[in-house]
């Protein structure tokens, strides 16, 4: 039988998937990924069955290369700064 994926895994890709939505210039797009991202950790929390953790782990990976895809292609091309930017500082 397959080992299940340890907490510290789930909560280290958590935080990598974070940091790097962080790094997104766009306000509105930087908390939507954020919202996605909890959400999305949120409502799988309960699964239990070791082959759909593994898929789910494996799916966020996949995520987490396409966030830094997008950051990058985010810093391409500059923006102008909502009112919201411009009063958070970012």
């Amino acid at each position: 039988m397959s080992s299940a994926i340890t907490k510290s895994a789930w909560v280290q890709l958590y935080k990598q998937l974070q940091k790097e939505a962080e790094k997104i210039p766009q306000y509105n797009y930087r908390s939507f990924y954020h919202r996605r991202i909890r959400d999305h950790f949120v409502a799988n929390r309960a699964v239990k069955d070791v082959e759909q953790q593994k898929k789910l782990f494996q799916e966020a990976q996949k995520e987490l290369e396409s966030l830094k895809r997008q950051v990058v292609f985010c810093s391409l091309y500059p923006h102008n700064k909502t009112i919201v930017e411009q009063k958070l500082g970012h």
